[in-house]
């Protein structure tokens, strides 16, 4: 594994997982809870320091995850800052607004990538030329402006004027050097395409799109993978579907930074999207020792008007928070035999 792509994979884990801790810290501050620690990483402390407010802020052993703990989060603590003092409300929102920062980080990425950096995609402009087109004065480089006097402004409409002209010359309309001319190139039938082709291959430049356009796509792209997310996971439990394919923290880092070294920037904004997303999703499951899990909780004090006993929740959660590391490691196992198994 390439050292650089590694450590891009772990920032970017780390970074999902602190926006996902801060999205709990900072609705805990607006509320007026008692924070006591956040962590970032499991297990053994590392190095702390501790804040003016009195919140100690810690860096763990294990990057596996992180947490923010709230004075008498799983007790009855007298103090009124206290988690188990708060309305149901207060809870109920720092408790969401973890998962809900990881949806919003995944929102910023894809409008960053569009907006800012730019979507990578073919335009109308000739990139290679081969012999047929060559010889008729084609260039590398022409911008391409209409087909047979018909102005174009994509390349399918490229396509569709060319293969409908049925071996007929075409004229096409160029830029090259800010000078527009016209060049007139008999199509020749491509066997293997199935259609009519002159001989050029288009150009890919980077496209940014408006803040007003990526927004709603940024919506309607996590929208898909939300679903997609939930299609998987039903064929996971009730086809067993994908069992082979689940892995921990070493496999995912492996994964990310293979993709990462092979599709670049492009697919380093979307992994951060897309890992987002499945982070917010999967806190959301009713899982014991995950947020959805304490949402429920909640939900059954605000319908009920009394809690679960604290003792009981906390034994709950605490169960669940230690299956969830038992299986972390034994992904963690499995995902190092196949790194050394499969290189």
């Amino acid at each position: 594994m390439n050292f650089m792509y590694v450590l891009l994979a772990l920032l970017l884990l780390g970074v999902l997982i602190i926006a996902h801790e801060a999205g709990h810290f900072w609705a805990a501050r607006a509320t007026g809870i008692e924070i006591q620690e956040f962590a970032m990483g499991m297990g053994p402390l590392l190095f702390k320091w501790k804040s003016k407010r009195g919140t100690q802020f810690s860096w763990r052993l294990l990057p596996i995850g992180g947490y923010c703990q709230f004075c008498g989060e799983d007790e009855d603590n007298p103090d009124p800052r206290a988690f188990n003092n708060q309305a149901v409300w207060k809870r109920f929102v720092t408790v969401l607004s973890g998962p809900m920062m990881n949806f919003i980080v995944a929102m910023l990425a894809v409008v960053i990538y569009l907006s800012g950096v730019g979507m990578l995609s073919v335009v109308p402009k000739v990139a290679q030329v081969e012999e047929n087109a060559q010889l008729a004065g084609l260039q590398a480089g022409d911008e391409l402006l209409a087909v047979n006097g018909v102005e174009i402004t994509d390349t399918q409409a490229v396509l569709a004027a060319i293969s409908a002209s049925g071996g007929e010359p075409v004229t096409l309309t160029v830029r090259r050097g800010g000078v527009q001319q016209d060049i007139s190139i008999a199509p020749f039938y491509d066997e293997e395409a199935g259609r009519y082709r002159v001989g050029f291959t288009f150009a890919q430049e980077r496209v940014r799109v408006s803040l007003l356009q990526s927004v709603p796509f940024s919506v309607s792209y996590n929208v898909q993978s939300v679903r997609l997310i939930i299609d998987t996971l039903k064929n996971l439990i009730f086809r067993g579907e994908g069992v082979s394919e689940v892995t921990g923290p070493v496999g995912t880092v492996y994964v990310i930074q293979e993709v990462t070294r092979q599709g670049g920037l492009d697919i380093y904004l979307e992994l951060i999207a897309m890992i987002s997303v499945n982070l917010g999703l999967m806190n959301l499951l009713p899982i014991p020792g995950l947020d959805g899990s304490r949402l429920l909780f909640l939900l059954y004090e605000a319908i009920r008007r009394r809690p679960v006993k604290r003792e009981i929740e906390g034994a709950i959660h605490a169960t669940g928070f230690v299956l969830l590391m038992g299986l972390m490691l034994v992904l963690t196992y499995k995902d190092i035999m196949q790194i050394f198994v499969h290189g």
